[in-house]
């Protein structure tokens, strides 16, 4: 239909329609989304409307049949429920960068392994040294962590002033970063282990390998199978969204039928419906319809279930169980006064200057040893300076953090307090001087090339 056959409400829709679906699919938007749930948080749980907040988060809700009875608060069904998605998610990305992004070149992963390593190890030790010998000990891990989420939505504020394989360095250091915190959850962060339920998970997980290695791609049964894996290691004492990443490692990475058959016979359908004569008729002719369907299948067939479920995937976690998630966890109450006393004890000293300093001496060291020994490459266009920049933005360790933090100081509420509220400060200084240095990395830069 040309544009001048369409009406004043189509193109009006039509005008409103590609920039609204740019805006929700942009890395901002999501950033955007997880900092307004963080705010109202923080607002609710301060107000006068506290009380309904509290009553929101831990509320039981749950299922009855019976003698069954599945119960549990708000906050443990998206932590332990929803995060489940969000860690599939993860498991997605990492599969595929492994297999076919920046991390499947040996140079590349070997600098991103190290730096990833250094950025972890560093804010670990530095919070150990202030928590020696005391019960929040059990926090090390939490300043371990990057928000992949919010650093790529503070470095759009910069994507200007620096080079493109910034991003792609960072985006690679949050994966490795990712996986390094959900092996300390899945093995420091675990109390009780049931070996029945575990090993029941585990059998069920080489289920799914077993399946993609004969070819299963029908996502009902990963599904299926998927949730009863869940199921097994949330029973066994493990963190079930440990589940969702063994179960995303399972998902099949190739297509279903070689791309030269594909796209032989989707040439085949397509110069059967050039043949026709007359206009082709999805409506009315039902060949013509089954050809399109025909058509649909190819493109399915085409891309791979790992690539299509990441996408699909993708807007519901950015848009919905982010935000839901800070909702639930970020609602820290203090005042002025608890703000400073938080910030003054052991575990606020050692998150904050863990995940600033930590980071900063972490990665920025590792890269400058990695550059020294060879041991990999930078992307084009980015330098050790740039790196420095990436290490500061690193320093936001919001969701990851806030999730290592409910998971070490579940049964002691003062600390998890002071440790959330440590992370949000750290994490807004972290982006305030990441930016600043960039910005500021940018205009020497361009100042010596006027010159």
């Amino acid at each position: 239909m040309t544009n001048d056959a369409k009406n004043v409400l189509q193109r009006g829709l039509e005008n409103i329609h590609d920039p609204f679906s740019n805006f929700i699919r942009a890395q901002t938007t999501s950033s955007l989304f997880l900092l307004l749930s963080t705010i109202a948080a923080l607002w609710w749980a301060n107000s006068v409307y506290s009380s309904t907040y509290l009553n929101l988060v831990h509320t039981p809700v749950g299922i009855f049949w019976g003698d069954f009875e599945l119960r549990a608060s708000l906050k443990h069904i998206i932590n332990d429920g929803l995060m489940v998605i969000f860690f599939f998610l993860l498991g997605l990305e990492i599969k595929r960068e492994v297999l076919a992004g920046d991390l499947a070149l040996p140079e590349n992963r070997r600098m991103l392994i190290f730096c990833a390593i250094g950025g972890m190890v560093c804010p670990a030790v530095i919070y150990s040294l202030f928590n020696w010998s005391l019960d929040s000990q059990i926090g090390w891990g939490i300043p371990m962590a990057t928000d992949t989420a919010f650093a790529l939505g503070v470095l759009t504020l910069v994507r200007k002033q620096m080079p493109a394989g910034l991003l792609a360095f960072i985006v690679g250091l949050a994966i490795v970063d990712d996986v390094g915190a959900i092996l300390v959850i899945a093995i420091f962060y675990t109390q009780e282990i049931s070996i029945l339920h575990l090993s029941g998970a585990f059998a069920l997980i080489a289920l799914l390998a077993v399946a993609n290695y004969t070819g299963v791609q029908q996502p009902i049964f990963y599904i299926i199978v998927g949730v009863a894996t869940w199921w097994m290691m949330l029973k066994s004492g493990v963190h079930p969204t440990v589940a969702g990443v063994a179960i995303a490692l399972t998902v099949p990475a190739r297509t279903n039928l070689p791309s030269g058959k594909l796209l032989d016979k989707a040439k085949s359908t397509i110069n059967s419906i050039q043949d026709k004569t007359v206009e082709v008729d999805v409506l009315g002719s039902r060949r013509d319809h089954e050809q399109v369907l025909e058509m649909r299948d190819f493109a399915e067939r085409a891309s791979t279930p790992l690539r299509r479920w990441e996408d699909a995937l993708d807007l519901p976690v950015a848009l919905f169980i982010l935000p839901l998630f800070a909702l639930v966890n970020a609602g820290v109450v203090f005042g002025f006064g608890s703000l400073i006393n938080s910030l003054q004890h052991p575990v606020g000293l050692g998150i904050i200057t863990g995940l600033v300093l930590g980071k900063l001496i972490g990665i920025s060291g590792a890269c400058w040893l990695g550059l020294r020994y060879k041991i990999g490459r930078l992307p084009d266009g980015v330098n050790l300076q740039y790196v420095v920049g990436a290490s500061l933005i690193a320093g936001i360790g919001f969701t990851m953090s806030t999730f290592i933090a409910t998971l070490g100081f579940d049964a002691q509420p003062d600390q998890l307090h002071n440790a959330k509220t440590s992370i949000l400060v750290a994490s807004v200084f972290s982006a305030f001087i990441g930016v600043l240095y960039i910005r500021l990395i940018a205009s020497k830069k361009n100042n010596k090339s006027l010159n």
